[in-house]
């Protein structure tokens, strides 16, 4: 079939693109996990064009008149880089491309890729085809007549160049970028300065006694250059503690790496003076079809621009996690207090709950009052310093997730790792634990005492059966229901990470401390309290108010869109039962009690498992962490388990520290 297309090409080299097309249909593999038999078929190609000089000629004349007055410089500069357009107006951009795909005008290079290689899997056969082959190919079909000298090419990659100097420029001077680093603003910053430097190359480079080779001193100086705007952005990335992070700059700073590295490959491609395509031309090849490939990937886009953003959410919302692991049994008893503060606080909210409920108001104002029912309930359990188990999975998952980046030897690593494993289960078993035996009691003596002091129950019979209905996994959702609670926990871990990176970079303290209006109303010395609890704490209380907001407002959703849709979480639901047994006064069979009871459990167990699930993925995902030893560390896990059971459950006895020795006492001088 190939040397049938040949034939055609010899008879008719008009410049009609539909011939490549169809040569390279013939030659794209039927999977892309065969592009050997594509290799394959390369090399056949080549052998079959060296043997017959004719059928070169003829395809040679063919892609020189197909490539004739094509412009480059758009390929060049813009496929597989950024717009400037910023992260929404290009995700919104390829959205729309999806159903209105770009058009090019007919001299654009880009068509013409775009047309050949039409399959958005192409791009992954052409990079495993080995760069020597398509090398063969192309000085076999160019040999005594090279495609870049026949179609203008060099003068339209040293204006690519230009572009892209100019660009790497005006990004290094973008406020974003300068807030962080001020010394950029100098004279001799290294984006102004590899700017003037490519000027001075490029206007040298056509003088015939100029050295275009790779020993150029000059191009090693801009090749210097834009290594140290790189380390800047390095440092930006590094300290990202200390600066925070925006999908402004990450989209930012991604799209100065990838001008940065177009251009080094664009000069290294000028430097190369030999006269056929050599293995940076190969490689700029790969990477544009590649980039063109892709262009309308959404998951490519998120990828490659949210990471830093979500390394920093989910790297402050492990800082939060660590104060949710106990080390010893005084942070562990220290743990069951707090945790029972949080049972005491939501059997009360469970109260107020089941009140606006018999208010019947609006589905609206319903839902807006259990909302913040629910926000400033948790918002109180933090303010009190109490604990709320369920919302531990989502912070302590990225320090597991830190910790399976294993640094040290296999073995010490993971034996670090299941150690804390350990840890993170008691505190959690324990924290679960004194939220449900409080919450419950609690509940039930409120529900009591106000039928004591009433005379009439908190709740009806109808609605306490149906409390008590809501916590079995047979008669109800709840499995279901917990699985979105469970969803939401986890969202509000990465809104409470998300607002303390947010507080670092807009430096809300420090803004806070310098408003003349809050300095007159509370004073400098209180604002300045203010501003230091803030700073420490807005990502906890925006977590736990949208938390509120989520768990609030499900219900309302799921009766407005005709869904089943609702929450159970561990606490609340022990709270309700309360309320339901109290109601009833005990008269509740055995067998739903016991129901009710294993499935308040298994609530909790789905609330964690999702939301510790979810949450360990996103930190996995956004440290790039390749963890290889799972099958080693359950083996661990399990021998641990079955040599010291109860330190799943229980600490171990705290180390006796080590009395210091008195030194020797000085001796008394003796007179004789």
């Amino acid at each position: 079939m190939i040397t049938d297309l040949l034939s055609q090409i010899q008879k008719d080299p008009a410049s009609d693109q539909t011939k490549l097309q169809m040569l390279i249909d013939q030659i794209r593999p039927a999977r892309v996990t065969d592009w050997n038999k594509s290799e394959k078929k390369l090399v056949s190609l080549t052998e079959l064009l060296k043997q017959d000089e004719a059928l070169r000629q003829a395809l040679q004349k063919y892609i020189l008149n197909l490539f004739a007055g094509k412009k480059y410089i758009r390929l060049l500069t813009e496929s597989g880089i950024h717009s400037n357009d910023g992260f929404f107006k290009e995700t919104s951009r390829k959205f729309y491309h999806i159903f209105l795909p770009p058009i090019y005008h007919e001299i654009d290079l880009t068509k013409l890729l775009n047309d050949i290689f039409s399959k958005r899997t192409d791009f992954e056969w052409v990079e495993k085809v080995d760069n020597a082959v398509w090398m063969d190919l192309l000085h076999t079909i160019f040999e005594d007549s090279p495609l870049g000298e026949q179609t203008n090419f060099q003068q339209q990659v040293l204006n690519s160049v230009l572009i892209l100097s100019q660009r790497i420029t005006s990004i290094g001077i973008e406020p974003a970028i300068i807030d962080k680093i001020p010394e950029l603003e100098e004279f001799d910053s290294p984006f102004f300065t590899q700017n003037k430097a490519i000027l001075k190359y490029l206007e040298q480079y056509d003088q015939e006694d100029f050295d275009r080779t790779s020993s150029n001193p000059q191009l090693n100086y801009i090749f210097n250059l834009l290594y140290q705007c790189e380390k800047y952005v390095e440092i930006i990335r590094i300290n990202r503690n200390k600066f925070g992070a925006s999908l402004n700059l990450t989209y930012m700073l991604q799209r100065l790496t990838q001008n940065i590295k177009r251009i080094r490959m664009l000069l290294k491609l000028l430097s190369d003076t030999t006269p056929q395509p050599g293995n940076i031309a190969i490689d700029i090849f790969k990477e544009l079809v590649k980039a063109e490939n892709k262009k309308h990937s959404f998951s490519e886009h998120f990828s490659s621009n949210i990471d830093l953003l979500a390394f920093q959410i989910t790297e402050h919302a492990g800082k939060t996690g660590e104060h949710y692991i106990t080390t010893n049994r005084k942070d562990y008893r220290k743990m069951f207090r707090s945790s029972m503060g949080g049972g005491f606080i939501v059997g009360f909210l469970t109260m107020i709950k089941t009140a606006v409920y018999y208010l019947h108001l609006p589905l609206f104002g319903e839902a807006f009052l259990y909302s913040m029912n629910y926000s400033l309930g948790f918002i109180g359990i933090h303010v009190t310093r109490s604990t709320l188990a369920t919302k531990q999975p989502a912070m302590t998952a990225t320090k597991i997730a830190g910790s399976l980046d294993l640094k040290e030897s296999a073995e010490e690593g993971l034996n670090k790792l299941a150690d804390m494993i350990v840890r993170i289960s008691r505190s959690q078993i324990i924290a679960l634990l004194g939220n449900v035996i409080i919450a419950f009691p609690v509940a039930y003596v409120l529900a009591t005492a106000y039928f004591h002091f009433h005379g009439e129950p908190f709740a009806d019979p109808q609605k306490a059966w149906q409390m008590i209905k809501d916590c079995s996994p047979i008669e109800s959702p709840a499995i279901f229901h917990a699985a979105i609670a469970g969803v939401y926990l986890f969202l509000a871990g990465l809104i409470s990470g998300y607002y303390d990176n947010k507080n670092v970079y807009y430096k809300i303290a420090q803004r806070l401390k310098s408003h003349k209006t809050l300095t007159k109303v509370l004073g400098a010395k209180r604002l300045e309290k203010f501003a230091g609890y803030i700073d420490k704490n807005l990502g906890s209380l925006a977590g736990n108010f949208f938390l509120g907001i989520f768990l609030g407002s499900t219900a309302m959703l799921g009766t407005i869109f005709g869904l089943p849709l609702d929450i159970r979480h561990i606490t609340f639901s022990s709270g309700t039962f309360g309320i339901g047994m109290a109601t009833l006064q005990n008269h509740v069979p055995l067998k739903d009690i016991l129901i009710s009871i294993g499935g308040i459990f298994s609530i909790g167990f789905v609330n964690l498992f999702v939301s510790f699930g979810l949450a360990i993925f996103v930190a996995i995902k956004s440290r790039k962490v390749n963890f290889k030893q799972s099958k080693q560390l359950l083996r661990i896990l399990f021998s641990r388990f079955r040599k010291k059971p109860l330190e799943f459950f229980w600490p171990p006895k705290d180390p006796i520290k080590p009395q210091p020795v008195p030194p020797p006492e000085k001796p008394k001088d003796v007179t004789v």
